[in-house]
C-alpha cells in the first residue's frame, strides 16, 4: 500500500533523540529512558512493536490555560492489547475552575482530593511511553497538553512517535465512499460494529482506540506487514 511517498518520516524525529543528551540533572528518568532509545524505522511492521495508547480528559480545551482531569492509557504488543498493563490516574485539582469544569468526565472535587499531583501522573506517563509508539484518537488535545507541560517544567520537547486513529480513518482512500461524516470515536467503532463503551473516562477511550487501531490495521493490511512509516505519515497534523 502506498499512500504517500517513499520519504522516511521517522529520520528526523531520530535526529532530534540524538541531539539530546538523556543524562541530565533534574529530568525525570522516564524522559531519559525516551532519550535513550533509538525510534523503529519507517519500514518496520507495527505488529512488532510495543504501542502506548493513551487518553487524557481535561478541564477545557486551551492546553495553556486547561489543565488535565485524567490520564488513562493501555499497552498493544504484537497486535494484542495487554489489559494487565492498564492504567488509569485522577490527578489533583490545581484551581476552583478546574473543579467546576469536570463535570463532564463525572469526576467530583472529592475524588480529585485523591488524585495525584500533574508532576507524578507525567512522571507514570513517561516512563510508560519509553520504547513504545504513541496512539490517541484526535491528537490534537494530548500533543499540546504534553507540549506544554514540557515548557512549563523547563523540558526538551520529546521526540515521540504518534499515531492518530482520526487521521489515520480520514486518509483511507475510501472514506467518502462510506459515507464517513463523523469522526468521533464512538462513531468509527460503530462503523467497525465493535462494541460501544462509555464516552469521556480516559481508560475506556484509551481501550476503545486501541481496539479501533487493530481493527484499521485488519482492514487496510489484513496478514501483509504494516509499516510503520505509513502510519506516521497518515497521522501528521
Amino acid at each position: 500500500m502506498n499512500w504517500f511517498t517513499a520519504k522516511d518520516p521517522l529520520k528526523k524525529l531520530e535526529q532530534q533523540r540524538q541531539a539530546l543528551d538523556p543524562v541530565q540533572a533534574g529530568w525525570p528518568e522516564g524522559i531519559q529512558a525516551i532519550l535513550r532509545t533509538p525510534l523503529p524505522s519507517a519500514e518496520t511492521d507495527i505488529r512488532q512493536l510495543p504501542l502506548l495508547v493513551f487518553d487524557f480528559e481535561t478541564s477545557g480545551l486551551n492546553a495553556e490555560r486547561d489543565r488535565i482531569v485524567s490520564m488513562g492509557w493501555v499497552e498493544v504488543h504484537q497486535g494484542i492489547i495487554a489489559l494487565e498493563s492498564a492504567r488509569h490516574l485522577l490527578l489533583q485539582a490545581s484551581t476552583d475552575t478546574d473543579s467546576a469544569a469536570v463535570a463532564l468526565h463525572h469526576i467530583v472535587p472529592e475524588m480529585q482530593q485523591h488524585g495525584v499531583s500533574e508532576a507524578a501522573a507525567f512522571d507514570k506517563l513517561w516512563s510508560a511511553m519509553a520504547g513504545k509508539v504513541l496512539v490517541v484518537h484526535g491528537a490534537v488535545m494530548e500533543r499540546e497538553f504534553t507540549r506544554q507541560y514540557l515548557r512549563r517544567n523547563a523540558l526538551p520537547e520529546l521526540p515521540l512517535v504518534w499515531l492518530d486513529t482520526l487521521k489515520i480513518e480520514q486518509a483511507f482512500p475510501a472514506a467518502s465512499e462510506r459515507g464517513a461524516v463523523s469522526w468521533r470515536l464512538s462513531d468509527l467503532r460503530r462503523r467497525y460494529r465493535l462494541p460501544e463503551y462509555p464516552a469521556h473516562h480516559a481508560l475506556s477511550d484509551a481501550i476503545a482506540t486501541a481496539e479501533l487501531l487493530l481493527a484499521q490495521r485488519f482492514r487496510l493490511f489484513r496478514q501483509q506487514p504494516a509499516p510503520l512509516g505509513e502510519w506516521v505519515k497518515a497521522s501528521r497534523p
